[in-house]
C-alpha cells in the first residue's frame, strides 16, 4: 500500500511545487515573499555604490528593508490618513531598489502608489493635493531615512499584511509628461501589470537552465539606463526582475561609463545582463573609434537590449548591436496603451504585435489589448499606421506573424490667430530641406501662441554666428511660405544636433522650457542640450542670444559678454556637479585659478561650456572650458574647500549681475 501511495505523493508534491512557482511570479499573491521563502540567501539586487565593486543584496535582506517600510508607516500618527488600506502615496525615489523597497510595502498593506515623472516641486505639490503624503527619500540601501544602519536589528511590522488576490485592484497610478498640456494620471491594475508582465516571460524569457519559476537562474542580472517612474521602465527593468527573482542593479547606468563597467564587473563573477534602454540612451554608445573595445567588454556578456519611447533610428540600432554585441528589441507602446508591439530591425523594419493584442487600421489606428483600462474597447492611436504583406518568417519562427508600418503622428491641429494650423504638414515641409534631419513644432502659450521651432542638423551644418543664423532662418521661412499663411511660419528657431530627450526618449514640457528659457530670463544663455560623461562632467551648448541683458555697455561699438559673466555661468554649471555624493554647493569658494580669457564671445556665437569637477589635496575644484568654433575664449578652475567656523567666504560672483532687460529680436529669436 505504501508503494501505490507513493506516486500520488509525488505528484501532489509537483502539483504545490508548480503552484508555488505560479504563485512566486505574481504581483497579486506577493510573490516577492514567496521567492525569499525559498532561497533567502539568493540574490535580489546588486547594490552599486561610487568607487565601490557592486555587492549583492539577498532576497532575506530586501524584505528585511520592506518590513522597516511597513515599520515606518505604522509609527505614523493613529490619526494620518496614510495608516489606512487604499491610501494613496506619491512615490518618487532616485534608485531602483528604493522605489522597490516602498512599492512593495504599500501592495502589501492595500495601498496605492502614485508615481510622478519628474520631482520637480510644482509637479509634487500639484499631486500632494490629491494623495495621503509621499513618502521620504530612501537611503543609498533601501532604508527609512529614521533607521541608518540599522541592517540588522529592524522589528517586523506590528500586523500581518496580505494583499486580497484580486486582479481588479488598483495597483499604482502614472504621471504621464508631454511637450505641452497638464500631465495625465493614468491608474492601473494588478491584473493589467499582470497580464503585460506574462506576455514578457513568453517572449523574452529571463531566467534560462531552470524548469521552475521559484529557483530561477542567477546567472542573469537586470540593467537599466530608464527611469522606473515610469510604465515601461518599471515593468521591464524593475517588476519583471523582481517577479521572476532575477537580481536588478540598484540604480541606473546613466552614463555609457557606468554601463561599461556594470558589464565588465557583472561578467567577471560569471553573470549575463539584459539592459533596458532608450533611443536618448543607446544613441550616446560609443562611436565607431571605441566600438571595439565596448564590443569585446560586452562579448557574449548581453543577453539582449529593450529600447522603447520611440523608435529607433536604422542606424542607431546597427551600431547598438554592434557595440553591445546583442540583439535590440524595440518595444512600442504608451503609458495608456502598455505594451502594443515589438521589432528587431536586424531582422526587419516592421513591427509585430504582442500577444493578444489586436489592432485596427480604419477607419483609424487602434488597439484592444488586455493591458488596457478597458480590455474589450479600442483604443485609437495618434499615430498612423498600415499592415503590410506577409513576409517571409525569421528563423525559429514558426510562421509569418502580421506586421504593420508606423507612418507617423497624426496631423495635430491648433489655432493660431483664428486659424487651423497643421503642426505636422509645418514639420514635413521643413523636414524635407536638404540640411534638416528632424523639427518639432509647438505653439509658444507665452508668446501670443505663436511657433517656435526645433531643428535638428548635422553639427556640421549649424550656424556659428549671428549673420549664419539670421540666413538660414531666412531660407526656411521662404522654404514655408508657398504652403502656408504667415502665421504658421515660425517666430523662435532652437537649432540642435540631436532634440534633448528624457530617459524614456520623450521630448518633454521640461526639454521645452529649457530650450526657450531666454526668451524670459534675458540673463541665460540660449540652452541647446548638454552631454555628460558622469555626474562630475557636463557640457552644456549654448548660444549667445541677442537679448542678453549683460550685452548693454559692452561696448557700443560692439557688444560682447564680460568675463565675470562667463565665469558666472561656469560657476552655475559647476555647482550641478557631484563626486562621490558630493557637490560643491556643501563646500566654500575660496579663489579663482589659472583664469584665462582668449577670444571675445560676441552676440550670436554658438558654444560649449565644460566642466569637471576634480578632488585634489587642495579640496573640491572645478575645471572649466568655454570655446566655440572661433577658438577658446576662457578657461580656468573655481577652487573650494571644506567648511570651517566662521562666516563662510564671500565668492566674487556671489552677488547677482544685472542690468535692464532688452527686447528680444522679434523675428529671429
Amino acid at each position: 500500500m505504501s508503494d501505490a501511495r507513493q506516486p500520488a505523493s509525488r505528484t501532489t508534491a509537483r502539483s504545490t511545487e508548480q503552484d508555488a512557482a505560479q504563485r512566486a511570479t505574481s504581483l497579486i499573491h506577493q510573490g516577492w515573499r514567496q521567492l525569499a521563502r525559498l532561497a533567502p540567501a539568493a540574490p535580489a539586487c546588486w547594490l552599486a555604490s561610487p568607487g565601490q565593486p557592486l555587492r549583492p543584496l539577498s532576497r532575506a535582506e530586501l524584505m528585511a528593508r520592506v518590513d522597516a517600510w511597513h515599520q515606518w508607516l505604522d509609527n505614523l500618527p493613529a490619526a494620518h490618513a496614510g495608516r489606512r488600506p487604499g491610501a494613496r502615496w506619491v512615490l518618487f525615489q532616485p534608485t531602483a531598489l528604493g522605489a522597490c523597497m516602498q512599492l512593495l510595502a504599500l501592495w502589501e498593506r492595500g495601498m496605492l502608489a502614485v508615481l510622478p515623472g519628474d520631482d520637480r516641486p510644482e509637479t509634487l505639490a500639484r499631486l500632494a493635493e490629491s494623495s495621503d503624503g509621499q513618502l521620504p527619500e530612501t537611503s543609498a540601501t533601501g532604508w527609512p531615512p529614521e533607521r541608518p544602519g540599522a541592517a540588522s536589528s529592524v522589528a517586523a511590522p506590528n500586523t500581518p499584511f496580505e494583499i486580497t488576490p484580486d486582479g481588479g485592484r488598483l495597483a499604482l497610478e502614472l504621471c504621464t509628461s508631454g511637450s505641452t498640456g497638464e500631465p495625465l494620471r493614468i491608474a492601473k491594475r494588478f491584473d493589467q501589470l499582470e497580464a503585460e508582465l506574462a506576455v514578457h516571460r513568453t517572449l523574452w524569457p529571463l531566467a534560462s537552465g531552470t524548469d521552475s519559476a521559484s529557483e530561477p537562474s542567477t546567472g542573469t542580472v537586470s540593467l537599466s539606463q530608464v527611469s522606473h517612474q515610469h510604465i515601461y521602465g518599471l515593468l521591464v527593468s524593475l517588476l519583471r526582475p523582481l517577479s521572476e527573482g532575477v537580481p536588478f542593479l540598484s540604480e541606473a547606468c546613466h552614463y555609457p561609463e557606468q554601463l561599461a563597467a556594470a558589464i565588465a564587473q557583472l561578467s567577471g563573477l560569471g553573470h549575463r545582463c539584459q539592459l533596458v534602454s532608450s533611443p536618448a540612451q543607446l544613441a550616446r554608445l560609443p562611436q565607431a573609434s571605441d566600438e571595439s573595445r565596448v564590443a569585446g567588454q560586452a562579448q557574449a556578456q548581453v543577453l539582449r537590449v529593450f529600447s522603447s519611447g520611440a523608435p529607433l533610428p536604422a542606424e542607431a540600432a546597427r551600431h547598438a548591436e554592434n557595440c553591445l554585441q546583442a540583439p535590440v528589441i524595440e518595444i512600442y507602446g504608451s503609458t495608456e496603451t502598455g505594451g502594443i508591439a515589438h521589432r528587431r530591425q536586424h531582422e526587419t523594419p516592421h513591427w509585430t504585435p504582442l500577444p493578444e493584442v489586436e489592432l485596427r487600421f480604419s477607419p483609424a489606428f487602434a488597439v484592444r489589448s488586455p493591458f488596457l483600462e478597458q480590455p474589450d474597447q479600442w483604443w485609437q492611436q495618434a499615430d498612423n499606421a498600415a499592415p503590410v504583406a506577409a513576409e517571409t518568417p525569421s528563423q525559429g519562427e514558426q510562421h509569418a506573424a502580421p506586421r504593420f508600418q508606423l507612418l507617423g503622428r497624426s496631423d495635430r491641429l491648433v489655432k493660431l490667430a483664428g486659424k487651423r494650423v497643421s503642426l505636422s504638414a509645418v514639420e514635413r515641409c521643413l523636414s524635407a530641406q536638404e540640411e534638416v534631419l528632424e523639427v518639432r513644432c509647438l505653439p509658444m502659450l507665452t508668446r501670443d501662441h505663436r511657433l517656435g521651432a526645433v531643428v535638428v542638423m548635422e553639427e556640421s551644418a549649424l550656424p556659428q554666428d549671428h549673420a549664419g543664423r539670421r540666413d538660414l532662418i531666412a531660407r526656411l521661412r521662404r522654404a514655408l511660405m508657398p504652403g502656408f499663411e504667415r502665421i504658421a511660419l515660425p517666430r523662435y528657431w532652437r537649432f540642435v544636433t540631436r532634440l534633448p530627450l528624457n530617459a524614456q526618449g520623450k521630448f518633454t514640457a521640461d526639454s521645452v522650457a529649457r530650450l526657450f528659457a531666454d526668451l524670459d530670463d534675458h540673463r541665460l544663455p540660449r540652452w541647446l542640450g548638454e552631454t555628460s560623461s558622469g555626474p562630475q562632467q557636463l557640457t552644456l551648448e549654448a548660444e549667445v542670444p541677442d537679448s542678453l541683458c549683460y550685452l548693454e555697455g559692452h561696448f557700443a561699438a560692439q557688444p560682447l559678454v564680460p568675463g565675470v559673466v562667463m565665469l558666472k555661468w561656469a560657476r552655475d554649471l559647476g555647482r550641478r556637479l557631484r563626486l562621490a555624493g558630493i557637490c560643491v554647493e556643501e563646500s566654500r569658494f575660496q579663489r579663482l585659478e589659472r583664469i584665462k580669457f582668449s577670444n571675445l564671445l560676441l552676440p550670436g556665437m554658438r558654444f560649449t561650456l565644460a566642466a569637471t569637477l576634480v578632488a585634489d589635496s587642495h579640496g573640491l575644484r572645478v575645471d572649466f572650458r568655454l570655446e566655440s568654433r572661433a577658438g577658446l575664449h576662457a578657461s580656468g578652475r573655481l577652487r573650494y574647500g571644506a567648511d570651517t567656523d566662521g562666516a563662510p567666504l564671500s565668492s566674487p560672483l556671489s552677488s547677482p549681475l544685472s542690468s535692464p532687460q532688452t527686447t528680444p529680436t522679434p523675428e529671429a529669436s
